[in-house]
């Protein structure tokens, strides 16, 4: 009887065994395939690090290569410090590029139809300025359109002490 008892333990305990063996197993492959994922995911998040860091640095060269042509557009009121100088002589405080291109392109809002500066009439629609660029503190460059045809104009421009702007056109030209 005590030979059955422990051959009933030793069958016991190596079923016992061979389950603990095998969940183990079990366990262990497990965890090596979670730990490949994860091995997986840290290296597209590594992938994703080191492409957003490329990209801010793309971003930050596209952005200083802007300032640094925007200085040496000797043809625009931001690369222009003598005319930036007149203007804010006038005001300091007052971003002049935008306040000049916003009244500007308020003329278009100002009646129904084609804006009143530019010299032609639309064929195809009512002629309005669609993009302004101001060279100095004396002159616009313009281009209108009607949505077909299209054109340019040179303008002058004043501001008296209160910050009215008075236009004037200089030459257009439209394209056919």
């Amino acid at each position: 009887m005590k030979k059955n008892i422990l051959l009933y333990l030793s069958v016991f305990f190596a079923t016992l065994s061979a389950m603990f063996i095998y969940n183990s197993y079990k366990l262990v492959k497990e965890k090596n395939k979670i730990k490949k994922e994860l091995k997986d995911t840290n290296e597209m998040y590594d992938a994703n690090i080191q492409y957003n860091i490329k990209l801010e640095d793309s971003i930050a060269n596209f952005q200083n290569q802007l300032k640094k042509l925007q200085a040496e557009d000797k043809f625009s009121l931001n690369g222009n410090p003598k005319a930036q100088n007149y203007l804010q002589a006038i005001n300091p405080d007052k971003n002049w590029n935008k306040y000049i291109t916003d009244k500007l392109m308020a003329t278009n809002q100002k009646q129904q139809g084609d804006n009143k500066l530019i010299p032609f009439a639309g064929m195809a629609g009512s002629m309005q300025i669609d993009s302004v660029k101001v060279l100095n503190n004396r002159w616009i460059i313009a281009h209108f359109t009607d949505g077909t045809y299209q054109g340019e104009m040179l303008l002058q421009y004043f501001i008296d002490k209160n910050g009215k702007i008075d236009f004037k056109v200089l030459d257009s030209v439209l394209y056919s």
